[in-house]
């Protein structure tokens, strides 16, 4: 059971909607109960601890991880590929989370399979390489790109995540392996997380292996759901490709799917694939409430026109008490990105990059030579923080940087 703590007149008298009236400070708490661990248990590093009877746990979430030709051309070496400086300036801040996800959206099948970006993806696994690196944890693979190099290009890249230790959902390589599902377990906290997909672009599920690939469809999700809290899950998320590309807002089709989640008792439910930044939602109140992002937009692509050249770092810190079972998630905010191609792709934090050109610092990793970059950052900063900031439930840019720079 997740609830709000305090929840304003106009939310207790209604079971289902949009929080527009929660006060700063959001409180959302889940009654525990103990239940078996499911078979794709996986035991996560655990975070510190606190000496007052509290477990923490910070996640990190970002969106589509792209890869077109010109990002893998731009990371050809002598010997391969390497594409570590384009996440090292966002480093510390997927590395510092207990949990890091991202969407995968392309696949890892070889240079057999030939690399290729847009229309069907297919990625130098060194790509993998750098997820690890930078401290990715839960990739998700289903999206409509999911089958472009068919049903062997599923396995592969599940084979290749495996032997990095990145743990996957989304796509499986059998029906065991997609009706068993991801449970995180961390100190006291079990998380229980599913992924889906609108569409493959046409490219047909092929006859006999209809599990390579989460499909959205109401039914087989109410039991997913069922399934993963049977299985343990105390905390579930859900990461959903959908939406209308290049389109700020949700469509209603997603509000229908949200609310639909939100019924099945989903706390997270993240979007991607509109390429954009589409904004957050808290859905219900008194006994049930669910965080909502609709589109966490383009973590790093190929992509330049406006809007699909940015995204951001969604963090959220939950404490539990563990006298009493209760967690309390008391922590939200994002961090702005921005996708530089100056010096090789890079993603930017955008509050460093500020910092950084405006103390003409260019030796700082978020830093940019380029003058039209310089401008396109502090739009993207304005842009960002106008369209996502809601101070309704407090939703927040983290401007601990940008505070610094401003003053000095």
């Amino acid at each position: 059971m997740i609830w709000m703590a305090n929840p304003s007149p106009a939310l207790s008298q209604r079971a289902t909607i949009q929080a527009t009236a929660v006060v700063v400070g959001l409180l959302l708490f889940i009654q525990v109960t103990s239940s078996p661990n499911s078979y794709r248990t996986t035991e996560a590093t655990a975070a510190p601890t606190t000496s007052t009877g509290f477990d923490t746990i910070t996640l990190a979430m970002v969106g589509d991880l792209m890869c077109h030709s010109q990002q893998f051309e731009r990371a050809r070496t002598a010997t391969g590929y390497d594409f570590q400086p384009v996440f090292e300036p966002v480093k510390k801040y997927l590395s510092e989370a207990t949990l890091t996800f991202g969407n995968l959206e392309t696949v890892t099948a070889g240079a057999d399979a030939k690399f290729t970006g847009y229309p069907m993806f297919n990625t130098p696994v060194e790509y993998l390489d750098a997820l690890k690196g930078v401290g990715f944890d839960v990739i998700t693979t289903a999206n409509n790109h999911s089958l472009d190099r068919r049903f062997p290009g599923v396995v592969k890249t599940l084979d290749e995540l495996d032997k990095r230790t990145l743990l996957h959902t989304g796509t499986a390589r059998s029906a065991t392996e997609r009706n068993t599902p991801l449970i995180i377990n961390n100190q006291s906290f079990k998380f229980g997380i599913l992924a889906y997909t609108f569409s493959t672009n046409g490219i047909p599920i092929p006859t006999g292996q209809e599990f390579c690939v989460n499909m959205i469809d109401t039914l087989q999700m109410r039991k997913d759901i069922e399934a993963i809290r049977a299985a343990g899950a105390e905390i579930i998320a859900v990461f959903i490709h959908w939406g209308d590309e290049y389109q700020r807002y949700p469509n209603d089709r997603q509000k229908k799917i949200a609310s639909f989640l939100h019924d099945q008792g989903a706390m997270l439910i993240i979007g991607s694939h509109p390429h954009v930044l589409q904004p957050v939602q808290i859905m219900g109140g008194g006994d049930v409430s669910s965080f909502i992002a609709y589109s966490l937009g383009n973590f790093v692509s190929g992509q330049r026109k406006q809007y699909t050249d940015c995204g951001m770092i969604l963090r959220m810190k939950l404490i539990r008490n563990r006298e009493t079972g209760e967690i309390k998630y008391n922590q939200l905010d994002y961090i702005p990105t921005y996708v530089s191609t100056a010096r090789g792709y890079r993603i930017l934090p955008v509050a460093d990059a500020l910092q950084a050109i405006g103390k003409g610092d260019k030796t700082h990793i978020a830093y940019t030579p380029d003058a039209r970059e310089q401008a396109r950052i502090q739009q993207v900063w304005t842009e960002t923080t106008q369209h996502m900031n809601s101070s309704l439930f407090g939703f927040n840019v983290f401007e601990g940087n940008a505070a610094e720079s401003e003053k000095e």
